[in-house]
């Protein structure tokens, strides 16, 4: 059974997705929309599913408009095209501009779910800020005089790198073209620096990762950042994590990211590896993009061409979508390799099963080739997955051993939920 969590819709994709942030703090995502009615503010129920290349899924509307939590109340300080910059105790937000008539210096009320309500007065009210709110997140403009003050705030701000797991090229199966030109792209200008310089040729730290969910983008990432020498200066971040509704939020966090990641660098005389997971999220096509969206791209863009003077840096951005990214982002200089990363093959699969299953109690009557033919078109996630699920159900039927009557019956599941899917995506394209 899928678990569950519910989760506030900040925004809809053009494609009907939902953007979420989760309530219990763990992060945000794009879902399916399988609701009927789930709009901007609602609080609505997520199933996580159990195969990933399937997405997670809103099923339900929880409660239309959100939790009432109280207005918030602040002071209109910019007009943009299509939004306002507000001032409130939390700092700056950015809302849609409504469609009355505002002007700045309004004091106006926010609902919870980060959308105008109304004008209170036609004169500012005096806004203090949380005191225990970052100087950047309450007032681009303004700064504190106190030098050691605006460096405690810089170092509070910084991203920290995660400890990842030891994971090399050779527990990557397949993907021998990606390791590759990974190899060609970074470890050999870290490896032969003079040869480089006598053959007039500089090392490619911005690369893009794309192709299929659950294709193993991520876990070649730190297994490159392990084949680097960098395992203790990886930073794995979510691009959903970084797009905030916050005035100017989104740009402070993407200058921290590489300021971090710098002073990373420095510090162990090593490169530091910047991982920016659904990449596309960050730097989406300005051409479909809203100002906010613009600006992010535009901030990001900046921060790549900077790249130089930040030192040793390498950025691996990865997406699903390639096609979505803001062409400005793939011109050379920025992300100059991109490298593709495909479903595997039969054998490639087999591999991927034995693999996951080799601390499993295996029965002989496993035939791996046998559901490696079955499984043409899954992803490496979804056969993790179906390793799993085979394995609860040789538990509950409390046998020694996974047998191949397991695997067979979770494949059995799987095609039964994935059957499910198309006919209720059926049904949502009929009903539009």
């Amino acid at each position: 059974m899928s678990d569950e969590k519910l989760a506030l819709v900040n925004e809809i994709a053009d494609s009907g997705d939902l953007i979420v942030g989760y309530t219990d703090g763990s992060g945000s995502a794009t879902v399916s929309n399988y609701t009927d009615d789930a709009e901007v503010g609602d609080i609505v129920k997520v199933e996580e599913t159990i195969y990933r290349s399937d997405g997670d899924r809103a099923v339900e509307v929880v409660k239309k408009g959100g939790y009432d939590r109280g207005r918030t109340i602040g002071v209109v300080e910019a007009i943009f095209d299509e939004n306002i910059a507000v001032r409130t105790e939390n700092g700056l937000a950015e809302i849609n501009r409504p469609d009355e008539t505002i002007e700045e210096g309004y004091t106006i009320a926010i609902t919870p779910s980060q959308t105008f309500s109304q004008v209170l007065s036609e004169d500012p009210i005096e806004i203090t800020p949380k005191p225990d709110l970052e100087v950047d997140a309450i007032n681009l403009n303004l700064g504190s005089d106190n030098e050691d003050e605006q460096e405690q705030t810089k170092e509070k701000s910084l991203y920290k790198p995660e400890n990842i797991e030891e994971v090399s090229f050779d527990d990557v199966i397949g993907l021998q073209d990606a390791k590759d030109r990974l190899t060609e792209a970074v470890s050999l200008p870290m490896e032969k620096p003079d040869k480089m310089a006598e053959f007039d040729l500089e090392g490619r730290f911005g690369i893009l990762f794309y192709g299929p969910p659950g294709t193993g983008k991520t876990m070649m990432a730190k297994a490159a950042a392990n084949e680097w020498g960098s395992s203790d200066s990886f930073f794995h971040i979510g691009g959903p994590e970084i797009v905030s509704k916050y005035y100017g939020e989104s740009e402070r966090q993407i200058r921290d990211v590489f300021e971090a990641a710098k002073q990373k660098a420095e510090e162990e005389d090593k490169p530091a590896v910047v991982f920016i997971d659904e990449i596309d999220s960050v730097v989406p096509r300005r051409d479909r993009a809203d100002e906010t969206e613009r600006r992010i791209v535009a901030q990001f863009l900046s921060e790549l061409d900077g790249l130089e003077d930040r030192g040793d840096i390498v950025v691996i951005g990865a997406t699903n979508l390639i096609e979505v990214i803001d062409p400005a982002v793939r011109r050379p200089g920025r992300f100059d390799e991109e490298i593709e990363f495909s479903l595997p093959d039969a054998g490639e699969r087999r591999s991927i099963l034995k693999v996951h299953s080799q601390n499993m109690p295996v029965s002989s009557t496993v035939d791996f080739q046998d559901i490696a033919e079955r499984t043409r078109g899954w992803s490496g996630a979804d056969l993790e997955s179906i390793v799993k699920k085979a394995g609860l159900i040789a538990v509950k039927e409390d046998r020694p051993e996974v047998h191949h009557e397991d695997f067979m019956i979770a494949l059995e599941r799987f095609d039964e939920q994935r059957e499910a899917k198309r006919r209720q995506l059926k049904e949502v394209r009929q009903q539009e």
